[in-house]
């Protein structure tokens, strides 16, 4: 399948992050520290938490470089100092993404707007999330801005968390005579790119391939031959497709599509015993020369 895409949604915002800073609890007006291991930083002038904590794909951890892909969560917990009306208190909360300590990536400047009318809640837990689909090929560096503040007093509270992306290895890819922007395996089932060689076998997936330039051109098309299998760890194929592309075989496709779209064939499994590892192949080709993108990796079903 290919798919016309717009500069748009380039960028994916929205990460889930967990960083087990311990914070005193924050009985003071005013509060400033610092975590040594993950570089965070926070500042409180009214408004306190507990602690503030990181979790990566859902698990607990404290790092500040993350895989292409994963979901990073920011709790804070038992948010203390919002001044009560009646009972209720009115938190606010921003995030903010900047590259290279000047461009603002993503800007999320409210995101409890839906708690206007205010929240009953003791302990207040805050949490803000994004995923780590972020430029990282020239040593990009990031921090996330978080905001907290009071709607109905002058409270603040301030954190941000230095990071670096790194490449996302579950795929290998190879090419020849070929460019392409990105290739990388998407879970459609919880909308993520996926980080890890563990999967989840009742999840449906698809394999991507971005942007792709350099083909041989007829009248202004291209045609690709588009190969997809899997094996078993004993050699049995479990997904085999000669040409994803099969129905663009003659007429081709107009070069413009493959340069600025993407290719996708989608991967289903089956009930059963699974036999892991898993090895994933696909294959791009250009049928009218030997320029060609292979793609490559182990998963492991669950």
């Amino acid at each position: 399948m290919v798919v016309k895409r717009s500069n748009e949604n380039k960028l994916i915002g929205a990460f889930m992050l967990m960083v087990i800073v311990v914070f005193v609890s924050c009985n003071f007006n005013k509060s400033v520290h610092k975590d040594l291991e993950t570089g965070a930083f926070s500042k409180g002038d009214g408004i306190g938490c507990d602690d503030v904590l990181i979790t990566v794909n859902g698990e607990l951890d404290k790092r500040n470089q993350f895989v292409y892909g994963e979901k990073i969560n920011l709790v804070f917990n038992n948010v203390i100092g919002l001044k009560k009306i009646d009972s209720l208190t009115y938190p606010a909360l921003s995030m903010y993404i900047v590259k290279n300590g000047k461009d603002t990536l993503l800007a999320k400047p409210n995101l409890l707007e839906k708690l206007k009318n205010g929240v009953n809640l003791s302990p207040l837990q805050l949490r803000t999330t994004f995923k780590a689909v972020l430029p990282h090929e020239n040593n990009e560096k990031y921090k996330v801005h978080v905001n907290i503040w009071d709607n109905k007093g002058d409270g603040t509270f301030t954190y941000e968390l230095p990071f670096t992306v790194k490449k996302n290895e579950v795929l290998k890819v190879k090419s020849s005579g070929l460019k392409y922007s990105k290739s990388y395996l998407y879970n459609e089932t919880l909308k993520e790119v996926v980080a890890s060689k563990n999967i989840k076998s009742n999840h449906t997936f698809v394999l991507v391939l971005e942007n792709v330039e350099g083909m041989s051109q007829k009248e202004g098309r291209v045609f690709p031959v588009f190969s997809i299998n899997m094996k078993d760890s004993n050699g049995e194929k479990i997904i085999t497709n000669e040409n994803v592309l099969k129905r663009y075989e003659e007429k081709g496709l107009l070069v413009n599509d493959l340069k600025g779209g993407r290719l996708t064939t989608k991967l289903t499994f089956t009930k059963g015993v699974f036999n892991n590892p898993y090895k994933l192949s696909a294959k791009l080709s250009d049928k009218n020369s030997s320029k060609q993108i292979e793609i490559s990796g182990d998963l492991i079903l669950n």
